[in-house]
């Protein structure tokens, strides 16, 4: 039997923009009849050779770390927002989006708090309100975080990016990914002190943050990284994110992430994350 199929690979994506070596991907090695994980190998920086395009180099990466492979956990949206999906006849009438009637229901159901916004169809989808307004809110004031939209001004870009480079790949290997959703869960499942977290993704004090988060990992969950790895995850935050998609790419292959609420719109897009323990 080959290894392809005593093993399940699953690679994690940390997509930056096109133009700079900020892209990183991590690789992560499952061997189902031992229950094993293993981080087989970190690409911190995703350089485009003489001539070649930064999307060319990327696709290039995937396809020759592609052996076993069973999914991509991404750190963007893989779905627009929906107006950008409906017909313009749509739009002269009551919109019929069944994502968008989600999203009035869903925002009528919260009181809105002063300083609130109304729902923007045209850059959120139904899972970035979901999860502002039914999990990150209930997190320890500490812990929270914004949620970005997907045509946002920080995200819109990406967004556009991923559009592309999708089409060049397997769309039924791709997951979304929230990395600092995962962190956060993943954190108190172990018990990890907030404080820890609240420093992650901080220049000066992040890097011993992420070791402290990753030595858990090790211990508390199995997963094994080479010593050498450990220090480039911790030093790098681009390729500690990448590692967090991979292995939220494999805990939903292992029934560990949280499913979407009843009546959720799942063709608008949904972000994989940790169930809570």
């Amino acid at each position: 039997m080959r290894e392809s199929r005593l093993t399940h690979r699953f690679l994690g994506l940390e997509l930056s923009g096109a133009k700079n070596n900020k892209t990183a991907v991590s690789v992560l090695e499952f061997y189902p009849k031992e229950q094993k994980i293993f981080l087989l190998d970190i690409h911190d920086r995703v350089i485009a050779r003489e001539g070649q395009s930064g999307d060319s180099a990327l696709l290039e990466l995937l396809d020759e770390l592609s052996s076993g492979l069973h999914s991509i956990g991404v750190n963007v949206p893989l779905t627009l927002p929906p107006c950008f999906l409906c017909k313009p006849s749509q739009c002269k009438t009551q919109c019929r989006s069944s994502s968008t009637q989600w999203m009035e229901r869903f925002s009528k159901k919260k009181p809105h708090k002063k300083g609130d916004l109304i729902f923007t169809a045209y850059t959120q989808r139904p899972v970035e309100l979901w999860l502002r307004h039914e999990l990150v809110s209930q997190f320890h004031k500490s812990l929270q975080f914004e949620i970005d939209e997907a045509l946002g001004g920080n995200r819109a870009p990406l967004t556009a990016r991923m559009q592309y480079l999708q089409r060049k790949m397997s769309s039924s290997q791709l997951i979304e990914v929230l990395p600092k959703l995962t962190a956060v869960q993943l954190c108190l499942s172990m018990g990890i002190d907030r404080r820890i977290l609240s420093r992650y993704r901080k220049l000066e004090e992040g890097s011993h943050a992420r070791l402290t988060f990753l030595e858990a990992l090790v211990e508390k969950r199995g997963v094994f990284i080479y010593d050498r790895d450990l220090k480039k995850l911790s030093q790098s935050l681009p390729a500690f994110d990448s590692f967090l998609c991979a292995y939220t790419a494999l805990l939903s292959y292992q029934g560990i992430c949280e499913k979407p609420p009843r009546g959720f719109p799942e063709a608008s897009g949904w972000i994989h994350y940790p169930k809570s323990e």
